[in-house]
């Protein structure tokens, strides 16, 4: 579990509140998503610091969810759960990275999603270009996971991007004993966006 949630750990809201605040971040939001850089040739400069959780988007027609049950479907999974919110990394400039995960657990008797598992983790980290490679130990095995990731500023603020593939949003990462059949089922493939905090 601990590995498949290191794995997947490194927006565009549909419906979601009208206020002027919620407005504003489905704007950036759509600006960071929209931007895109073919090849980046990241250092560890570009990461040393503390990054947190800014949106958690289901991309795909089709595939919004519904978690809080309210009736209102939408792809801004944060807009449907605060489960992720902590979410965060520390990278330092020797090389280490502490993390904060997360992820919903479906209850099958009641058809309901909690917040399951949460929890601080250490490993170490390399940069390659757009590559950001892991290592880390779980049980006395080591781990090695490689993900693409990409760095963007928009008016001053720094933000990384994660894309989550269908194969690693269906191996229970952010949803755990799913039976097949939930509104998280369907969902295809997740970006995650965080902000940069200092």
């Amino acid at each position: 579990l601990i590995r498949k949630m290191f794995v997947a750990g490194v927006g565009v809201s549909l419906l979601v509140a009208c206020s002027k605040e919620s407005m504003n971040k489905e704007m950036k939001i759509q600006d960071v998503n929209a931007y895109t850089v073919e090849i980046q040739n990241l250092t560890v400069d570009d990461f040393v610091g503390r990054w947190n959780m800014y949106s958690m988007t289901s991309i795909g027609e089709g595939n919004s969810v519904d978690f809080d049950q309210d009736g209102n479907f939408t792809y801004d999974l944060l807009e449907e759960t605060d489960c992720f919110d902590p979410m965060y990394f520390l990278f330092d400039k020797e090389g280490n990275v502490t993390t904060e995960q997360a992820r919903l657990f479906f209850n099958g008797t009641t058809g309901k999603f909690s917040c399951q598992t949460t929890g601080n983790y250490v490993a170490t980290y390399q940069i390659s270009g757009n590559y950001l490679t892991v290592t880390f130990t779980v049980d006395g095995v080591q781990y090695t996971e490689t993900k693409t990731v990409s760095r963007y500023s928009e008016n001053g603020i720094d933000y990384l991007k994660v894309t989550l593939t269908e194969a690693e949003t269906n191996s229970a990462v952010y949803v755990a004993n799913d039976p097949g059949n939930t509104v998280a089922s369907d969902i295809k493939q997740i970006d995650m966006i965080y902000q940069k905090v200092q």
